[in-house]
């Protein structure tokens, strides 16, 4: 209940202070109203100047703001903000964190038709937990894209189980908006030679990631290739705000005040390579489509060095599969209360680590790390016939539950 309503209070009072154009209220919405703007007025050779998009944005926001934040989104997706800027910033925000709850809408029914076959208490709890957890209210009222991505993630998982891998490939595009967080689905495709979704996926991505950038300004390709390598090394010149992330970085920042690579990359280095070895080992074993995508949709939290709380909204995709899952290898009554508060204690989390980073000390990156190390080493397996014939005995008998 504490953090349902502290969700509500700090997320509420955000938004208030988005309707006021109050001190710093822009969300990451700016830089993208912002890129579309340069785009819409031919600027495009600009897109990835952080003084030109910062002079933009000062320009373009009613209000004051302390640091400008870059832009680092392919080029497309600036176009696609560019009829956006036809309207006041302020009206064009709104709007677009109304099309973001339309999608959280579909997102949701989407699990909840995927969730069908696991018992209600559980199902109902994840799916509050997802629709007003943390990193989803975030993503909505900072304006971000990252539900976007889940929604390709989610699609084309869905797609894959219903065997539509040309769908499948095409609903994964929609991830493009954040190239890197592929980095998992794609190798993981390929080791299990899902070829006609890999083939839809780069006919169709390939594309779209050039041809407007080549056709707008021949050197954005490469501009938005220098600018993204910038961001492990940038801090405050940037306002990525490395010390708040929900990764090994931010650990080290929080602790030292530093963010200089020599303190935060070998063990970030060390983790990411631990990972990706776990997750080759994983999609070589793994018989099933559901542990495999789940490790793929995880993997880029936590080998990304640039992430925040709202991209964790991606973990919603990982969590309905393993939920789905725990009840596949069984169902009773205590299996229902222990999901349910397994649910309850991440939802407790995703709201107190965020504030905890906040306040100075980020330990998220242990939370998301937890969760991959959980999907890769503790996949639920089937019980044997007397396990599960005891457990629901269990469940099912009062003198067995009071003895």
């Amino acid at each position: 209940m504490i953090a349902a309503f502290g969700i509500a209070v700090i997320y509420s009072a955000v938004l208030l202070r988005i309707a006021t154009n109050a001190f710093g209220a822009t969300g990451d919405f700016l830089p993208f109203y912002s890129a579309g703007y340069l785009v819409r007025t031919g600027q495009v050779n600009h897109l990835y100047d952080p003084a030109t998009l910062e002079l933009v944005e000062r320009e373009l926001y009613p209000g004051r703001f302390g640091e400008a934040l870059g832009y680092t989104l392919p080029v497309f997706v600036a176009w696609s903000f560019a009829p956006a800027t036809l309207l006041p910033f302020t009206a064009s925000f709104f709007l677009f964190m109304g099309v973001l709850v339309v999608l959280l809408a579909i997102i949701v029914y989407a699990f909840r038709r995927y969730l069908a076959d696991v018992p209600q208490l559980p199902r109902d709890t994840f799916l509050a937990c997802a629709a007003f957890g943390m990193p989803t209210i975030a993503s909505i009222v900072f304006g971000q894209v990252d539900l976007i991505v889940l929604s390709g993630l989610a699609g084309g998982y869905l797609l894959l189980q219903r065997n539509r891998p040309y769908a499948a490939g095409l609903a994964l595009c929609l991830m493009l908006v954040k190239p890197h967080m592929m980095l998992g689905v794609v190798p993981m495709l390929l080791l299990r030679r899902e070829w006609r979704t890999l083939g839809t996926l780069f006919a169709v991505g390939v594309p779209l990631l050039a041809l407007p950038a080549l056709l707008s300004a021949p050197g954005a390709l490469i501009d938005n290739v220098k600018i993204l390598a910038s961001y492990p090394g940038a801090d405050t010149e940037l306002a990525v705000n490395a010390s708040v992330m929900p990764n090994w970085r931010g650990f080290i920042l929080s602790l030292t005040n530093s963010n200089s690579m020599l303190l935060w990359l070998p063990g970030h280095a060390l983790i990411a390579f631990g990972a990706i070895v776990a997750a080759f080992v994983c999609w070589r074993n793994a018989r099933n489509l559901d542990k495999a995508y789940a490790i793929a949709a995880t993997l880029p939290l936590v080998v990304s060095p640039h992430l925040h709380t709202q991209s964790l909204v991606l973990l919603l995709l990982p969590g309905a599969i393993l939920l789905r899952a725990y009840f596949d290898a069984g169902v009773s009554a205590a299996r229902e209360m222990r999901a349910v508060n397994a649910l309850l204690c991440a939802y407790v989390a995703a709201f107190f680590l965020p504030v905890m980073a906040i306040l100075g000390l980020s330990l998220g990156g242990f939370a998301v790390l937890a969760v991959y190390v959980a999907l890769a080493a503790r996949w639920p397996q089937p019980p044997s016939i007397v396990a599960a014939a005891i457990e629901t005995e269990a469940a099912t008998d009062p003198l067995v539950r009071a003895a």
